[in-house]
């Protein structure tokens, strides 16, 4: 018989293994009942631990692109502080001889940059550079430096080397260097497009061979958030439609202003080895001359490889010219509509009305040393482009007329076909420098302007009143029916509250004329930029205004200054 030890000893196993099995039975029960909850709460410490690997791993990339910044900074600072040095030490004698190395083109582009006339003869043009060089000028011999080196890496390139970039023949047809060389070129701002990253700064074509057919190579990786980005802004109705894009674009090669797009001769871009649809060339009548890619950037999203995994290469073949040599640049961008940007203005504000106001004091102002007065203006409320009454009258702030044009209407046109020309005088304009009158948004919003009357007289005190054109039966004939509006007069629509309108306490004592000079903004030149856009964008509900009469020809006169005069 067993000892009574090992029967309690029995007992206790006994009793545990049954605690044990009634344990197990628990958990089992816990489990079945919480395994939903478990697996998710498992799941979130994993993903938990795989964002805060992640995050580690941003952190090292980021001190290391930040340590690669500091050292490329303080690398380049040494270099510009190098260069400072040698130009410092660069004496007179050298200068000259470098100068007197240099062609008429690169003469005249030395004295523009030293702000001396570039017109005659080649000696005229060496003796004008040899007199600016004893100006001794930091900056003008640093050009002169910059010139020369352009010159002799045209003349290493044209004679089969290239010290700037290793070369690779292929068959005997053309040449493609590694990688291309970072400029400081600066491309202008596209309205249309907002700048979210830069992926490849402007680096220079340069010719690496004699070959007509030059090809160059440059790469680039996406991070996490741009991909992302990119990606969920694709439009699934187009498979080729990304609000967010990656866009190359071309200019020349040159550092004293910003640039405007510009495509080599022969360009052919190909992404990760597939070819991309550039541009279609402008044709050309003239026999010889190469036809021009419209200067426009090129979206090359959907030949890209969107992941932050692996890299993009972008291979570019052109034609070299002689004297010109080009860059390439990539970017991140987001694509706006003429929406977007007519928003913006909005968000700007209107232009204060106290400005116009001034503005037409400044134009009527009476000169005692002249024998002709200006008594008033008179100002078109119709857009010279669409024909009919602005909406949102703007104009730009670089412009002197008075003549506005419809915000909506010339942001729709340069978004189809930018070109970005005032419709009124033909000067280049800058988006950043268009705003809306609100001198003329109160007169347009006035229940003192009939409908039919396409125009108003301003007159010298910055009051207004309404006129019709010539030809059409004048209600106001008579002085007694005249009258005269100013705009505290008028019901207060627009956000900005106008001022007392300052009387000129000068008579103007003159005999009435009745001819009227009339000047048409509507002329030929502004309708060749509205043309094809004008009839897209209002082909489907235009308002019909009644045919009004026209003036004879022969009272027609127009002056170069786009507003309408009235002389006494």
């Amino acid at each position: 018989m067993p000892s009574k030890a090992r029967q309690l000893k029995q007992k206790k196993k006994i009793k545990y293994n049954e605690k044990k099995q009634e344990i197990s039975e628990i958990k089992r029960e816990y489990y079945q009942e919480n395994k939903d909850r478990i697996k998710e709460y498992v799941k979130s410490r994993f993903q938990t631990n795989e964002m805060a690997k992640e995050r580690n791993r941003t952190k090292a990339r980021m001190r290391k692109s930040q340590k690669l910044a500091s050292d490329e900074c303080l690398n380049s600072r040494r270099k510009t502080q190098t260069e400072d040095t040698l130009s410092s030490k660069m004496s007179d004698q050298e200068l000259r001889s470098m100068v007197l190395a240099f062609r008429v083109s690169e003469l005249t582009m030395l004295l523009s940059f030293g702000g001396k006339s570039s017109a005659g003869r080649k000696q005229d043009l060496q003796q004008r550079a040899l007199d600016v060089i004893k100006m001794k000028n930091p900056a003008i011999n640093a050009k002169i430096k910059e010139i020369y080196k352009a010159r002799n890496l045209e003349t290493s390139a044209l004679g089969g080397q290239n010290t700037y970039s290793k070369t690779q023949s292929h068959g005997g047809q053309s040449a493609a260097s590694e990688f291309l060389t970072q400029t400081d070129v600066k491309l202008k701002k596209l309205p249309f497009y907002d700048v979210l990253a830069e992926l490849i700064k402007p680096s220079g074509l340069v010719p690496s061979s004699v070959d007509r057919f030059q090809e160059g190579l440059v790469q680039f990786s996406l991070t996490p958030q741009q991909a992302t980005e990119i990606v969920s802004s694709r439009d699934l109705r187009k498979s080729d439609s990304y609000p967010v894009q990656i866009q190359i674009r071309f200019a020349l090669f040159e550092t004293t202003s910003e640039q405007d797009d510009c495509f080599p001769s022969n360009t052919g871009v190909k992404v990760n080895g597939k070819a991309v649809q550039l541009p279609n060339p402008i044709p050309t009548n003239k026999s010889g001359v190469e036809p021009k890619r419209p200067p426009r950037p090129v979206d090359i999203s959907p030949y890209c490889n969107l992941s932050p995994i692996g890299s993009n290469s972008i291979t570019v073949s052109w034609t070299p010219e002689m004297y010109k040599n080009y860059v390439v640049a990539a970017y991140v961008v987001r694509k706006l509509s003429s929406q977007d940007l007519l928003q913006r203005m909005h968000k700007k504000g209107p232009w204060p009305i106290d400005y116009t106001k001034g503005l037409i004091k400044d134009k009527l102002k009476v000169d005692r040393d002249s024998e002709i007065a200006l008594t008033s203006l008179r100002v078109s409320v119709n857009c010279p482009l669409g024909k009919v009454r602005m909406a949102i009258p703007c104009r730009p702030t670089t412009c002197s007329h008075l003549q506005c044009f419809d915000a909506s209407l010339f942001l729709q046109m340069n978004e189809r076909k930018p070109t970005w020309m005032c419709p009124v005088c033909d000067k280049t304009i800058l988006y950043d420098n268009l705003v809306i009158d609100g001198y003329f948004t109160k007169v347009l919003d006035s229940r003192l302007l009939p409908s039919d009357f396409t125009e108003v007289e301003m007159k010298i005190d910055g009051s207004w009143e309404p006129k019709i054109i010539c030809g059409k039966p004048n209600f106001r004939s008579t002085d007694t029916d005249k009258q005269i509006f100013d705009l505290e007069d008028v019901e207060e629509v627009s956000v900005v509250k106008a001022a007392p309108a300052a009387t000129v306490g000068t008579e103007v004592k003159t005999k009435h004329v009745e001819e009227v000079l009339l000047i048409d903004s509507d002329s030929d030149e502004t309708g060749t930029h509205a043309s094809s856009a004008i009839s897209a964008i209002h082909s489907a509900n235009r308002p019909t205004t009644p045919a009004l009469p026209l003036a004879p020809e022969s009272s027609m006169v127009r002056p170069s200054s786009p507003d309408i005069i009235v002389l006494d």
